[in-house]
C-alpha cells in the first residue's frame, strides 16, 4: 500500500459506512446463540420480516429467503465476510468482529471491510461467473478515478476497456455488460451504473448519486490499491532464479497455477537448467517457493528425474526429490514415512502463509498419523522441519480462538441426475474438506458408473477435471480444490458431468452443514431415490438397472481412503 494513505481516516470510513452499520445491526440482532439459516447460509423466510424491521427496510410479502431481498442480503453478506457474523453448522451467530469493530486496529478494520466488500461482490455476481461483480466494481472505481471520470456518456467504454485489460477471458466485457444492464441500469435515466453508484456509496467507496456526480473516496482508492497488491506477481525474462522462485511462491499461496508465469522464462533457457536453478534458489526460501519450483520440475516430463537427482542433496529438498522420483521412476522406492511427515509440515506451512491456520490444520489432519487433532499436532511439533514450531503454534492459537475448524464440518449433499424422470438422486454426508477429485470417486460409486469416460465439475464459471486428461480449455485441477471452496460465497449448487457422449449431468445441492460426528464414517449415503440407469443401454440387448443397495454402497464408501498419501 502507498505509504501516503491516511490509514486512520480510511479506516474511519470503513467502520462508519452505511453497509457496515447495517451489518453490525443485523449481527447484534442475530446475537447468540443465534438463528437457524438455510443451506445457502441466509436467513429463513420466517425471519425475513423481523430482519427487515430491524434495518428499517421494506420486505415483500412473499419471499423464499432473505437472499430475495437485496437490502437485507447485502449487509448480511458483508457481515459474514467481515466476521461480524459467523455460521457454524446451520446456525448463524454474532462473530468475533462485532465486539471489536470500533476498537480494532485500523489495519484490521480495513482488512475486515475488504473481506466484507468482496463478500458483497460475490453475492451480487452472476452465479456462472463469480468474479464478475468484483471486476466490474473495481473497473468502475478505476474509471471514475481517471481525469473527467464522472462522465456518464463515456463511462461504459472506459469501464469495459479496463475490464478487458485486467481479465484473461476474451468475452469478459460482454458478461459484465449484460450483468450491469440487468442489475444496475436505471431505466428512467438510462444511467448504466446508477445502481452500482448507490451500492458503492453504501460501502463507502464513492460519493454522489449517479454516474454524473460520482467521486471516489479515500476508501475507494484504498480498495484499488489493495486489489492491485493482491494480483499475482509476474515474471520477466531477465529475472534471476531467486526472484522467479519468489513469484512461484506467491502463486502457490494464492492457489494459482505456478506454470503459467514461468513458462516463457523457462523457454528462454534450457528448461532443465532453468528448473534446476529454480530449485537451488528455492531450497533456502519458503515452503511455498520449494513447492512451486517442484511443480515446475515435475512438469518437465522425461527431463524431470535428472533435475531432481541433481538437487536431492540440497537442504529442504531431499523429501521433495524422493517423492517426485518415486512417482517418476516406479521401480525405485525412495519415500520413507519420515519424508511423508516432513512434507506434511511443508505443505501446512505453505497453507498457513496462504489461506491461513484452518487450511494448515486440514493439511496436518489429512497427512499425519494420529487418533485426534492433539496427537497429530504433537507429531508435527516433533518433526525436524524449519517451520514446525511456527505452524503448530498458529494452529493451536486458531483452535483456542473458538472458531469451528473445517475438519469438524460436514456437508449434506443431494446429488441428482438432471432431466431424469422419475427422479434419481442420492443424499450423502461428506467432510467439507474433501477435494472435488474425491467427490468424483464418491459419485461414481453412488451411481454405479464404471469410470471409463471423461468428467468435469462446473462451479460458477469455472471447470475442474482430472489434470491427466485435459479437455482442451482452461480447466483447473480437481485435486486441488476442496469442497468447501466450491461452495464458498453462498453457492448452493454445482454440477458434475460424466461421459461427454451420453452427457450424464448431475446437480449437486448443498442442503445443510452439520458438525462432524466423531463416531460416523464418511462419506455416508443416508437416502436415495431410484436405481441407477444402465450406463450402456442397447435396444438389441436391453438390461434392467441394478437395484440400489444402500448397505453395500456404504460399505464400499467406508473403504475409500480420502486422506493424502504424503506425496507432493
Amino acid at each position: 500500500m502507498n505509504g501516503s494513505v491516511d490509514v486512520a481516516g480510511t479506516a474511519h470510513l470503513a467502520r462508519g459506512c452505511l453497509m457496515a452499520e447495517q451489518a453490525r445491526t443485523l449481527a447484534s440482532w442475530v446475537g447468540r446463540p443465534g438463528r437457524t439459516v438455510t443451506a445457502g447460509r441466509v436467513l429463513r423466510r420466517a425471519d425475513v420480516a423481523a430482519a427487515g424491521a430491524v434495518l428499517g427496510v421494506p420486505v415483500p410479502e412473499k419471499v423464499r429467503t432473505a437472499a430475495d431481498v437485496p437490502a437485507l442480503h447485502r449487509p448480511w453478506s458483508f457481515a459474514l465476510g467481515s466476521g461480524l457474523l459467523k455460521i457454524s453448522g446451520s446456525v448463524a451467530a454474532a462473530g468475533p468482529a462485532l465486539e471489536q469493530w470500533s476498537s480494532s486496529a485500523d489495519t484490521e478494520a480495513l482488512d475486515a471491510w475488504w473481506a466484507g466488500f468482496r463478500a458483497v461482490c460475490t453475492a451480487e455476481s452472476d452465479s456462472r461467473h463469480e468474479g464478475s461483480m468484483i471486476a466490474l466494481a473495481l473497473a468502475f472505481l478505476e474509471a471514475v478515478s481517471l481525469p473527467d471520470g464522472a462522465d456518464p456518456n463515456g463511462s461504459w467504454h472506459r469501464v469495459t476497456a479496463i475490464v478487458e485489460r485486467h481479465e484473461e477471458e476474451k468475452d469478459w466485457s460482454e458478461r459484465v455488460q449484460v450483468h450491469s444492464v440487468t442489475q444496475y441500469l436505471d431505466y428512467g435515466t438510462g444511467d448504466r451504473f446508477a445502481g452500482l453508484v448507490q451500492l458503492l456509496g453504501r460501502l463507502g467507496a464513492v460519493t454522489g448519486d449517479d454516474s454524473a456526480t460520482v467521486a471516489v473516496t479515500a476508501l475507494g482508492r484504498w480498495s484499488l490499491a489493495r486489489a492491485q497488491a493482491e494480483r499475482p506477481s509476474t515474471v520477466t525474462l531477465d529475472m534471476p532464479a531467486q526472484a522467479v522462485a519468489e513469484v512461484l511462491a506467491d502463486h502457490v499461496r494464492r492457489g494459482t497455477d505456478p506454470w503459467t508465469p514461468v513458462r516463457r522464462w523457462l523457454e528462454f533457457r534450457r528448461p532443465a537448467v532453468g528448473a534446476r536453478e529454480l530449485l537451488t534458489a528455492a531450497a533456502d526460501l519458503s515452503a511455498a517457493a520449494r513447492i512451486g519450483a517442484g511443480d515446475v520440475a515435475d512438469g518437465l516430463g522425461d527431463e524431470a528425474p535428472a533435475v531432481w537427482q541433481a538437487v536431492a542433496h540440497l537442504p529442504n529438498l531431499g523429501a521433495h526429490a524422493r517423492v517426485s522420483l518415486t512417482a517418476l521412476k516406479d521401480d525405485e522406492p525412495y519415500v520413507t514415512p519420515a519424508d511423508a511427515r516432513w512434507l506434511a509440515v511443508e505443505f501446512a506451512t505453505a497453507a498457513l502463509d496462504g489461506t491461513g491456520p484452518d487450511e494448515a490444520l486440514t493439511v496436518l489432519f489429512d497427512r499425519l498419523p494420529g487418533e485426534s487433532v492433539d496427537t497429530r499436532l504433537d507429531v508435527a511439533a516433533g518433526i525436524d522441519h524449519p517451520d514446525a514450531t511456527r505452524v503448530t503454534a498458529a494452529v493451536h492459537e486458531f483452535l483456542g480462538s473458538g472458531a469451528v475448524p473445517s475438519i469438524d464440518q460436514v456437508y449434506q449433499l443431494k446429488v441428482g441426475l438432471m432431466r431424469w424422470r422419475p427422479p434419481i438422486w442420492r443424499r450423502i454426508l461428506v467432510p467439507s474438506t474433501i477435494m472435488l477429485g474425491d467427490l468424483h470417486v464418491v459419485i461414481q460409486l453412488l451411481f454405479g458408473w464404471d469410470g471409463d469416460h471423461l468428467h468435469q465439475f462446473a462451479v460458477g464459471g469455472k471447470r475442474y477435471t482430472d489434470p491427466y486428461f485435459r479437455l482442451g480449455g482452461d480447466e483447473r485441477d480437481e485435486s486441488e480444490v476442496r469442497l468447501r471452496e466450491a461452495f464458498a460465497g453462498g453457492t448452493k449448487k454445482i454440477r458434475y458431468e460424466y461421459d461427454f457422449g451420453a452427457s450424464w449431468w448431475h446437480e449437486i445441492t448443498l442442503e445443510r452443514t452439520p458438525e462432524r460426528d466423531p463416531a460416523a464414517t464418511y462419506p455416508l449415503c443416508t437416502a436415495f431415490s431410484g436405481d441407477s440407469p444402465v450406463e450402456y443401454w442397447s435396444e438389441d440387448d436391453p438390461q434392467e438397472p441394478e437395484p440400489f443397495d444402500l448397505t453395500e454402497i456404504n460399505r464400499r464408501l467406508a473403504e475409500l481412503d480420502n486422506t493424502d498419501n504424503g506425496g507432493r
